[in-house]
C-alpha cells in the first residue's frame, strides 16, 4: 500500500482537469489582451457587456468543481476497495467518464490494485484516448439534467473511514472483511 499526501493524490487524479483550468486561464488572458476587452468594457453599457463576459470568466471554475467531485469519488472508492479488495462491482459506477476512471485508478494504485483496475478498464474497452464521457454519444440530453450537474460539479463531501497513514493494510483488511461479513449475513 502506498500513502501519498492528499494534495498529491488530488493533483494526480485530476491532472486533466487542472491542465484544462490552466489552459482556459491562459486562453482567457490572451483573448483579453488581444481583443482589448478591458477597454471594451469601459465604454458603453457595462451591465450587458459583463453579462457577455461572465460565462467565459467562470469557465475555469467548472473544471475545479469537477476535480473536487472526483476527489470525493476517490476517497469513497479507496475506502470500499480497502474494505472489500478489488471488485468490479465497486468500480463499475465510476467508469462513465475519464475523470472518474482516473479517480478510480489512483485509489486502486495506492492500495496496490493497479493491475486489476487497468485490466478492468481495458476489458471494458477503454483506452488512453477515451476522454469524453460515455453519455455524450448515447444520451447527450443528460447535459441538461439537474442530477448530472449536481453529481459532476457539486458532489457531497465524503469523510474517509480510515486514516491511511496509520493503517496496516494486510491485518486491517482482514479484520474489516470479517466485521463487514457479519453485517451482511
Amino acid at each position: 500500500m502506498m500513502h501519498r499526501s492528499k494534495i498529491i493524490s488530488y493533483l494526480k487524479l485530476g491532472y486533466l482537469l487542472h491542465l484544462m483550468t490552466l489552459l482556459e486561464i491562459i486562453l482567457l488572458t490572451i483573448l483579453f489582451q488581444t481583443f482589448q476587452i478591458n477597454s471594451w468594457l469601459e465604454n458603453g453599457n457595462l451591465f450587458f457587456k459583463v453579462i457577455l463576459v461572465i460565462p467565459f470568466a467562470i469557465l475555469p471554475f467548472f473544471a475545479q468543481f469537477d476535480a473536487y467531485s472526483r476527489y470525493q469519488n476517490y476517497k469513497q472508492l479507496k475506502d470500499h476497495l480497502f474494505i472489500h479488495g478489488f471488485e468490479r462491482r465497486i468500480v463499475k459506477p465510476f467508469v462513465k467518464s475519464r475523470c472518474q476512471r482516473d479517480a478510480a485508478f489512483v485509489a486502486a494504485e495506492e492500495l496496490g490494485m493497479k493491475k486489476e483496475c487497468r485490466k478492468y478498464f481495458y476489458d471494458l474497452g477503454y483506452k488512453w484516448h477515451h476522454f469524453l464521457p460515455d453519455f455524450l454519444s448515447t444520451k447527450p440530453q443528460t447535459l441538461i439534467c439537474k442530477s448530472f450537474w449536481l453529481n459532476t460539479f457539486f458532489a457531497k463531501h465524503y469523510k474517509p473511514r480510515f486514516d491511511f497513514k496509520k493503517v496496516n493494510p494486510i491485518a486491517d483488511r482482514e479484520i474489516n472483511q470479517i466485521v463487514f461479513k457479519q453485517f451482511t449475513v
